[in-house]
């Protein structure tokens, strides 16, 4: 069964939704966030917001393209730690 977790970020509710470790090193290797090629920051945050935030309904579906319309760079910064640490715990 999938974990869960309310997260405070910049004062927004996100509620984060476990995902295989598989799936997570997975996407860690295709983004580029484990070496050996460039990274691609902002794919690597789009598929995480889209894959464990379930809530609010608005980042689970846009992902990245929630924060760009607010121009929005500190919570995103903050959510993916957040994520990463809920992951890791």
């Amino acid at each position: 069964m999938a974990k869960q977790k309310k997260v405070t970020v910049e004062g927004q509710e996100f509620t984060l939704q476990s995902v295989s470790p598989s799936w997570y090193f997975q996407t860690n290797d295709e983004c580029g966030m484990t070496g050996g090629r460039g990274r691609d920051t902002s794919k690597y945050l789009d598929t995480m917001f889209r894959n464990v935030v379930i809530a609010p309904a608005e980042v689970a579906s846009q992902g990245m393209s929630y924060f760009d319309e607010k121009e929005d760079v500190k919570t995103p910064e903050k959510l993916i730690k957040a994520i990463e640490q809920f992951l890791r715990d």
